[in-house]
């Protein structure tokens, strides 16, 4: 289970989905799309397939966009930036013909958020466990802690991959600084009796980041 998604990378780093393409996967790229209203359509694409849909971002001529949803396997409902999902789309410029690339940093969210519950002493794998991440009341938190730390972990790994880089390294150091402070001073409500509402508070500490 991820709390944050390609949504909030791009919320917090509008560049990233530009910045570092060999270190996200690529799900989709097609030549052939089509922006009208906020529908973007392509008879290449299957978007279903790809597993492309609410919370992801695609690039269309280079400009990121929100999926807001999956209209169908050919078809999502894009926005441009918004401050809230709760916001109205917003409508970007019309064309056919575009290019429209859908990449992913869902394996880099995956693994900080597995660091994140391993440090409020959760295990995802422990069967018998009182405390899932499901318990987890805080969500707005954990999204931030998992975006911050998901985007220091994929700038860190692209020095590794492409080499060293003072914008980049920049990055990374800025990530890393802003992830380790917000896991400091934030506290992480746990419910841990359902019958009694019951909640504790647990810090994240600094949890180690891996490079994947």
């Amino acid at each position: 289970m991820s709390f944050a998604t390609d949504r909030d990378l791009l919320m917090y780093e509008p560049s990233v989905f530009h910045d570092v393409p060999l270190a996200s996967q690529q799900r989709v790229r097609v030549t052939d799309a089509t922006v009208s209203g906020t529908a973007l359509t392509s008879s290449s694409a299957d978007f279903e397939a790809a597993g492309v849909g609410v919370g992801g971002v695609v690039l269309v001529n280079g400009i990121a966009h929100e999926v807001v949803s999956r209209t169908d396997a050919n078809t999502l409902s894009v926005s441009l930036p918004r401050e809230s999902t709760d916001d109205e789309a917003i409508a970007p410029p019309a064309g056919t013909a575009m290019e429209a690339v859908c990449r992913t940093f869902a394996p880099q969210i995956a693994a900080v958020g597995l660091e994140l519950l391993t440090a409020l002493g959760i295990d995802p794998d422990d069967a018998d466990s009182s405390v899932t991440e499901d318990d987890i009341l805080s969500l707005s938190t954990m999204v931030q802690l998992e975006a911050l730390g998901t985007l220091a972990c994929i700038y860190r790994g692209t020095i590794a991959i492409s080499g060293d880089n003072a914008g980049v390294r920049a990055k990374a150091e800025d990530y890393e600084r802003r992830f380790g402070q917000a896991c400091r001073a934030v506290n992480v409500r746990i419910e841990v009796n359902s019958q009694t509402q019951g909640t504790v508070r647990k810090s994240a500490g600094h949890p180690c980041l891996r490079r994947i």
